[in-house]
């Protein structure tokens, strides 16, 4: 899926409980550590930056571009990074106040959270990211190596975009943004009200 559906669904998805641009970029961060190289690359190869179309193939990109994207659309590593994260929030926590069991409210999250609960919230556009990728993307174009590094198994999804075969794919996702995004507005609106008459 295209790295603007990632953002606004990072957004979506931890809506209300960490800051959305925060959620927004790291939902576009597994796609941004692959592609931003790639392009570097690409640009001082003196090849400028890779057209992508309906006939865009893996191997149009840098090498390194396929690369990262093994590892950051990996749901394993993802799970590593996940625990990594887990892990060093607890430690800091407790090296930063003995009796704390909750990351207090401040400028990431909108509430106190436990460590877990931190890490859930701070990794869940990245794992979502992963998922829309997998039957999003063929088998020529990126596709998902979500098991890596256990196994090269891949799927051989369906090529998104507002034209051609895989039209649906795209549409039916901006339907789904639009309609999430419907939900939290007026469950949003609903609680704006409630909070106006009592």
């Amino acid at each position: 899926m295209d790295v603007f559906s990632h953002a606004i669904w990072g957004r979506h998805l931890t809506y209300g409980k960490i800051n959305w641009k925060l959620a927004a970029f790291i939902g576009m961060l597994p796609d941004l550590l692959a592609f931003i190289p790639g392009d570097i690359v690409s640009r001082m190869d003196g090849e400028g930056r890779t057209r992508v179309d309906e006939n865009t193939v893996t191997s149009d990109f840098p090498e390194i571009a396929w690369q990262i994207y093994q590892i950051t659309h990996s749901l394993i590593w993802s799970f590593i990074l996940f625990l990594l994260l887990w892990l060093s929030l607890f430690f800091w926590m407790k090296k930063n106040d003995t009796n704390a069991i909750l990351l207090s409210k401040n400028k990431i999250f909108s509430k106190e959270f436990t460590p877990f609960q931190a890490s859930v919230y701070l990794m869940l556009p990245w794992f979502f990211n992963i998922l829309l990728d997998i039957p999003s993307h063929t088998l020529r174009f990126f596709p998902t190596p979500f098991l890596m590094p256990i196994s090269d198994y891949m799927i051989d999804g369906v090529p998104w975009g507002i034209t051609g075969s895989g039209a649906w794919i795209w549409w039916l996702n901006l339907g789904a943004l639009i309609g999430v995004g419907y939900f939290i507005w007026s469950k949003q609106r609903r609680d704006t009200d409630s909070n106006t008459y009592t």
